[in-house]
């Protein structure tokens, strides 16, 4: 059986508006270090300690443009399905096995015991990357930008929720190599 991956963009506007916010805040610090550093030679220690955090902040900003605008993929194979997210605004990386498989189903996110509340990640619209808590309380890794999600209950407890813009080419895929789809 063959291997395949399914990518899953976050929303480029979160990383947009971290970089813009965050560039804007370290350009505002040069500047007052630069102003500051001109006026007197005695606050040479602000003048450093402004420059450094303003420098600081500028590079925070591209990082976490680039860590946010990074893709997460999905990968199903014979008898397990992958993830592989950002740690920092994903849900990072995680290899599950069919044994390890209590369930699996597709189903409607948001909503009763599927609904989500974010631990960490991103969630905007049906974009939802990272650790969430459920409505029945259970940790969920999510990787998705649909409502409609393969829903994979664990035998830790947690879940799995998986979702693309094709999340039916993926329920198909999961069902013939890692574990056969039930109705919830």
């Amino acid at each position: 059986m063959s291997v395949e991956q399914f990518t899953v963009q976050s929303s480029s506007g979160t990383g947009t508006i971290a970089l813009i916010i965050l560039v804007a805040t370290g350009v505002v610090l040069l500047v007052l270090a630069l102003a500051t550093g001109r006026r007197a030679k005695t606050v040479r220690r602000t003048f450093v300690t402004l420059l450094v955090i303003g420098l600081a902040v500028i590079g925070l900003g591209v990082g976490l443009f680039f860590a946010i605008g990074t893709p997460s993929t999905i990968t199903v194979g014979s008898g397990y399905v992958s993830i592989q997210s950002s740690s920092f605004s994903g849900a990072g990386n995680l290899k599950v096995t069919s044994n390890q498989i209590v369930s699996a189903y597709v189903g409607q996110i948001g909503q009763g015991n599927l609904s989500l509340s974010k631990q960490h990640g991103t969630n905007y619209g049906n974009v939802n990357i990272g650790v969430f808590t459920l409505g029945n309380r259970a940790t969920a890794y999510v990787v998705s930008n649909n409502s409609t999600d393969l829903i994979i209950q664990l035998t830790s407890g947690k879940f799995l929720i998986l979702g693309t813009s094709n999340t039916n080419a993926l329920a198909i895929s999961f069902s013939h190599s890692v574990y056969q789809l039930s109705t919830p």
